[in-house]
Order: structure tokens, then sequence, then C-alpha cells
């Protein structure tokens, strides 16, 4: 699969900064299969179990599956934790102090090939000539772009998971806690080089048609929570591909001296991107191997 899906993919279910590439369950023994999106946490000397949930942070509406017995999971929650906390992630203030570029502009990653090629596509989808696109876009960061791109991708009405878990956390006085912060998750991407930025952006401008049609098939994919078959959808090299220990692996290894912590302590409802879930170095496999033991619930 090419760089420019794999990087909606990533911000669809890995990023929560934005709106969020799958990582599904890898072939080996004792991995847990990747048969839901809700997991149930207990053992390891705790009193009452705790949950983890994988998220779509933007979905269309016909494909959200929010029934009344999640609903109810969370409520006898003591605290919803999420990649970002719930009251920050709407934050747009704090996201824009970090998606403008310190210095130059948005076609300093570019070609002037390249640049036409955006511009092209600003004028089709966005209905900005040059000097309004470079007026909105031309000091922002090369993923700005991308996220565009990914929004453009939903038709119709959308659905967030975490903002439905944040009016049910909100109606029933449930805490917030997050893992990380807004400029921790944009600074992934700056640790992209230029041309990688730029390849990511071309990408997915070249391949929009294309990536619109997968991006339709992979929710059906989340609506039957098959995340085996979301593995299946990212394989081969790629740019994500490349960084994905620091987009995913690493943040893992992170979350789990906190998550240790949070719920030793408290239930807590715990929802990350689906991306984060499974395989040798999701998050699933990490708590098994802190001693929990880590079960798929219908729901």
């Amino acid at each position: 699969m090419k760089t420019g899906l794999k990087i909606i993919l990533l911000l669809l279910t890995g990023v929560a900064a934005f709106s969020f590439s799958f990582r599904g369950t890898t072939d080996g023994p004792d991995l847990p299969p990747a048969t839901s999106l809700l997991w149930k946490i207990e053992g390891n000397g705790l009193k009452e179990p705790s949950y983890l949930f994988g998220t779509m942070h933007m979905i269309q509406k016909e494909y959200f599956y929010f029934p009344p017995s999640l609903e109810k999971i969370i409520k006898k929650s003591d605290v919803v934790v999420t990649e970002i906390a719930l009251d920050q992630m709407g934050d747009q203030d704090e996201a824009l102090k970090h998606i403008y570029l310190k210095e130059g502009n948005l076609f300093d990653f570019f070609s002037p090939e390249q640049e036409d090629t955006i511009l092209r596509w600003a004028e089709t989808r966005l209905m900005l000539k040059k000097d309004p696109f470079l007026a909105t876009f031309g000091k922002m960061k090369p993923f700005v772009i991308l996220q565009t791109l990914v929004q453009l991708h939903f038709f119709g009405k959308t659905e967030s998971y975490e903002m439905k878990i944040k009016e049910v956390a909100e109606k029933n006085k449930i805490p917030f806690l997050g893992f990380e912060s807004v400029a921790e998750q944009i600074s992934f991407f700056d640790q992209l080089t230029r041309d990688e930025q730029a390849e990511m952006v071309m990408e997915s401008i070249r391949d929009e048609q294309k990536n619109i049609g997968l991006l339709i098939t992979m929710q059906g994919i989340y609506r039957r929570q098959q995340l085996d078959s979301l593995h299946g959808m990212i394989q081969g090299e790629s740019v994500v591909s490349k960084h994905e220990s620091a987009f995913l692996d690493q943040r893992n290894q992170k979350w789990i001296p906190r998550i240790n912590e949070i719920i030793q302590k408290q239930r807590a409802f715990i929802a990350v991107g689906a991306g984060h879930l499974s395989g040798e170095k999701g998050v699933i496999r990490l708590l098994q191997e802190e001693g929990y033991t880590v079960t798929p619930i219908a729901f």
C-alpha cells in the first residue's frame, strides 16, 4: 500500500490530535486474536477490571457503533483515559501553536512541479486559487494538507468516538486523563524529513480517488471489528512503515507504566486509536507481558 493511504490510516487510528494506520495481529504463539475493539483488563492484583477500547477518531455516521452496553461500561468507570485528555482534544488554539512553520513557507518542502500539482488540487477540491490558498496554508506545516485531505475523504455526517466518550463522561462527572499533549502528538510529524513529508502529501493527492474507496472499505472492516484485516491494509514498505516505531510502538511502550499506575488504583476506561491495540508491540500484548489477563469483550 502506498504512503498516502497509510498516513491517512495513521491519522484516523493512531494520532488523536487529528482525526486517526492500523496495525493488527502478527502471527505467532500466544498473541491475542484481534476479534473485538473492546478488551477487559483483569488480574495482576487488580481489585476491579478496567477496559481498553480501540477508536477511530473520525468515522462516517453509518459506520459508527456505540451501543448502550459500551456506555454502561464508561458510566461505571472512575476515570476515562485517552491519548490526549478529552478536555484538551478540541483546543484549537493549542493546536494552532504547533502547526505553523517557524520560518519559510509550505512550498519550501516541494519542487516547482509538486507546487503546481498542489495548486491545481487546491483549486479543484478547495475552490482556492494560489493567493487565497497561500493566505490560508502558506505558513503551515505539510501535514495540515494531509489533515485537510482526510476530512475531504468523508461524505455526509461524521462521528467521533472521543467526543461521544467525552459526552458520556461529562454527563456522569467522570474525570479525564491523557497520555500525551497536543504538542507531543504533532511533533511526531516533525521527525520526518522534508522529502518524506512532501512524499506523503503528493501520494495522498495523486491517489485521492483510490484512497476514498479504500477508506470506505476500512470503515466497514472497523465496524465489523476485524483488526486482523485492517493489519493487512498496511503491509509493505513506506515512509509510515519506516517510522512505525515512533508513531506507534514507542508510544505504546511509554503508555504502559502510566496504565499500570492508573488501573491499580481505580477502574479505568482507556480509549486509544485502534492502531495501538494489537500486534507483538501493541498495548494488548504489552499488558499481557505485565501479567494482566486481557480478553476480548463482545458489545
